[in-house]
C-alpha cells in the first residue's frame, strides 16, 4: 500500500471519530483568525470539477481568501480583520484546466486565485505543449482537440483583474545547487523580465519548482531576492504568522481529486509536524 493510501484511510477514520476536525478548531482556538495557509493544486480537469466543488465549499466554511495586498500587509503588520484565517489557494504550472474549471468555483467561492505560469510552457506553440509538459514534469491531463494545455497570456492578464499571476521559473525547472548560475539567473532573473513584458504589469511574486528538499538551494534563493521578488512559494507544510519570511511562504499540498475527507487531515497540524525538520533545513538555507 502506497503513502497516500495510508494517509487516505487514516484521514478517513480519524475524520470519523472527529479527531481531524476537532484538531482544525483547536488550531483555530489557540491561534484565533489571525494566521494564514497556503494550499497548492496542479491540474483541474473537468471530469474532477464536482470533487473541486466540493473542496472548496468546505475550504469557505472554514477560511477567507487572500490578495496579495492583504497577504503583504499582514506580513509587514499583522493586520487581519476578519473573523476566519486566510487561505491562498496556489495552482502550479499555468495550466488551461485551471482557467477553464477552477476559476469559476473559485469566484463562486470567494477566493482569490493563485497562479504560477512557467513562462516558455505558456509561450509554446499549442501543437508543442503536451512535449513540453512532459519533459518539464508538467502532468497536463488529456489535451482538447486544439492540444493546448497551457493558459493563454490573454487569459493570465484577464485573471489578474481579480486574482494573482506569479513567476514559476522559465522552463519549470528545479534549481538545486547543481544547476549552473547562468542557468538560475534565466529561470529567475530573465523569467521575471519576460513575464513582465507578457502580463504588462509587475510581477512580484515567485513560486519554486518542487517541494523536495534537495530542489532549494542558497543559489536560487539569492537570485530571488535580486530578481526584487517580494513573495516566494516552497511547499513544506506551515502556517503563515506575521513572522513568516515573505520569500518563505509553505504551502501545503491538494489535489482536486481528493475526497473532503484529506483536507482537515492536511490542514490541522498533521502535515506541518511531519515536515518540521524539512522546513527548518529548507528555510534555513534559504534565509537572506
Amino acid at each position: 500500500m502506497n503513502l497516500h493510501a495510508v494517509k487516505n484511510g487514516l484521514s478517513a477514520t480519524l475524520g470519523a471519530i472527529g479527531v481531524t476536525g476537532g484538531l482544525l478548531r483547536l488550531q483555530r482556538l489557540v491561534r484565533g483568525p489571525r494566521f494564514m495557509r497556503a494550499i497548492n493544486y496542479h491540474g483541474t480537469p473537468e471530469d474532477q470539477k464536482s470533487s473541486l466543488d466540493r473542496q472548496l465549499s468546505y475550504l469557505a466554511r472554514h477560511f477567507r481568501g487572500v490578495t496579495l495586498s492583504e497577504l503583504e500587509r499582514f506580513l509587514a503588520t499583522g493586520e487581519w480583520p476578519h473573523a476566519k484565517p486566510g487561505l491562498m489557494v496556489t495552482f502550479d504550472d499555468g495550466l488551461r484546466s485551471n482557467h477553464d474549471v477552477a476559476v469559476p468555483l473559485l469566484e463562486k467561492y470567494g477566493f482569490v486565485g493563485w497562479f504560477f505560469a512557467p513562462v516558455s510552457f505558456i509561450d509554446a506553440a499549442n501543437d508543442a505543449q503536451v512535449e513540453f509538459a512532459r519533459n518539464a514534469s508538467i502532468r497536463p491531463g488529456s489535451a482538447p482537440a486544439d492540444g493546448r494545455v497551457a493558459m493563454t497570456w490573454d487569459e493570465l492578464r484577464a485573471l489578474s483583474a481579480r486574482h494573482v499571476v506569479g513567476c514559476h521559473t522559465m522552463t519549470h525547472r528545479r534549481l538545486p545547487a547543481s544547476v549552473p548560475l547562468e542557468a538560475m539567473r534565466r529561470e529567475i532573473i530573465d523569467a521575471r523580465r519576460e513575464i513582465e513584458l507578457r502580463m504588462g504589469r509587475e510581477i512580484s511574486v515567485f513560486c519554486w519548482v518542487g517541494g523536495e528538499e534537495e530542489n532549494y538551494s542558497r543559489e536560487a534563493a539569492a537570485l530571488i531576492r535580486e530578481a526584487g521578488f517580494r513573495v516566494a512559494f516552497m511547499t513544506s507544510s506551515g502556517t503563515i504568522s506575521p513572522k513568516t519570511d515573505p520569500l518563505q511562504i509553505q504551502r501545503t499540498n491538494v489535489e482536486c481529486r481528493w475526497p473532503v475527507h484529506l483536507l482537515p487531515f492536511q490542514l490541522c497540524g498533521s502535515m506541518d509536524l511531519l515536515h518540521h525538520g524539512r522546513r527548518t533545513r529548507i528555510n534555513a538555507l534559504t534565509a537572506g
